[in-house]
């Protein structure tokens, strides 16, 4: 007679056990995860996936709605039918804003214009030094961001190093450690990106310049400055080849897109791959056709050149990088740019998309992402990169 098998108890299984594996999966499987039962929950809590290898979007609640704004809903491209909801963050995300993004966690901005870094996932928060705006302080019952506010991230998720940088009168960085900020650079900057690895920021200018800074010493140093041979970017940039030498042609399609144009953007970007330097151009037209141009910077030339093909990866425009996107990373597209809409446009989900540079067409997301909650903000990031 043989000896029945006996019945595992999969609740039982030692906490340790349990976040070992999960932090091996993606942050999908760590959200059912929590959802099996409560000691699994309680094992979970706190948990990141560290290989995680897929984006997901982050959406912030409205402000006029009834409800808890403490909570913010997320949705991961590989579990397309379900959105998440995070647990009482403790802050009032109807009071706040996000202005960057770096991995799991989010560069906060209050009403008072003082930022703190949180961590959605974890609750973990970061108060960041008090700033200092004397030229144009803000009201205490102004709950709006400043129109012109820039700002980047970066945090090592172990050991809580981090580099914050803002702009909103003037640019201004702090580091772990320090308990100020600290100003440098110029006005007039448009968007900025970290890549930690060679200690880089980029910074996007108006008038189509970017500028490169070292902060891998005491005091930021600019080694680097690009001037464009056109500002008008956004239509140089679209043209036909056979137009530039053709006026009566070129005539008529200036005409064409000025009928048709209603925003542009100029964006930078950096490969987590091979630290090649990008940059987007996106043009929104009347008939809600997009359009995107990738260009990557000549090393020794330091002139630009039209990128066909951003191969086996996917560009995640808020964050400024790209990440490996292969037909074995299920939930993330390659050759493709994930995008969260104009600064003016984070709400709409007709501008929350990825769009495809080999087929120059929009996937949106599914419906239930937006039905899930009235929101005033989203953005693209990238739970487990900083771990």
């Amino acid at each position: 007679m043989t000896e029945s098998k006996k019945k595992v108890n999969w609740s039982e299984l030692c906490p340790e056990l349990v976040r070992c594996v999960f932090e091996r999966l993606s942050f999908t499987h760590l959200k059912r995860g929590r959802s099996v039962c409560s000691s699994w929950r309680s094992a979970l809590r706190g948990c990141v996936p560290k290989r995680n290898q897929i984006p997901c979007l982050i959406l912030f609640p409205n402000n006029n709605e009834n409800n808890n704004n403490s909570s913010c809903v997320l949705f991961a491209p590989d579990d397309r039918d379900k959105t998440y909801k995070t647990r009482d963050l403790g802050v009032d995300f109807g009071q706040s804003s996000c202005v960057a993004t770096y991995g799991s966690w989010l560069l906060m901005l209050d009403t008072r214009w003082d930022l703190n870094i949180l961590n959605p996932l974890t609750g973990e928060r970061i108060d960041l030094p008090t700033t200092n705006y004397a030229h144009h302080p803000p009201r205490p019952y102004d709950n709006m961001k400043p129109p012109n506010l820039v700002a980047c991230l970066w945090i090592d998720g172990t050991s809580k190093d981090y580099l914050a940088v803002c702009k909103i009168d003037y640019p201004i960085f702090t580091k772990r450690g320090n308990h100020w900020w600290r100003r440098f650079g110029e006005d007039g900057y448009k968007q900025m990106v970290y890549e930690p690895t060679s200690q880089k920021l980029y910074i996007s200018h108006y008038h189509n310049r970017i500028q490169v800074w070292s902060f891998s010493g005491d005091d930021p140093q600019q080694i680097f400055e690009s001037y464009p041979q056109i500002d008008r970017y956004a239509f140089w940039d679209f043209l036909p080849d056979r137009c530039k030498y053709d006026k009566e042609l070129y005539r008529k399609e200036e005409e064409f897109y000025g009928k048709e144009y209603v925003d542009s953007r100029l964006y930078i970007a950096v490969s987590t791959l091979s630290g090649q330097v990008l940059k987007v151009v996106n043009v929104l037209q009347k008939s809600k056709r997009w359009l995107f141009r990738v260009y990557k910077m000549h090393p020794v030339e330091r002139s630009w050149e039209v990128v066909d093909s951003l191969g086996d990866e996917a560009l995640i425009l808020d964050m400024g990088i790209t990440v490996v996107a292969t037909k074995d990373i299920p939930g993330i597209k390659k050759n493709s740019i994930y995008f969260s809409g104009l600064n003016s446009c984070r709400n709409n989900p007709d501008h929350i998309f990825v769009f495809d540079l080999t087929t120059h067409e929009i996937e949106p997301l599914p419906q239930c992402v937006f039905s899930s909650l009235h929101f005033s903000n989203a953005r693209w990031f990238f739970p487990g990169l900083d771990v």
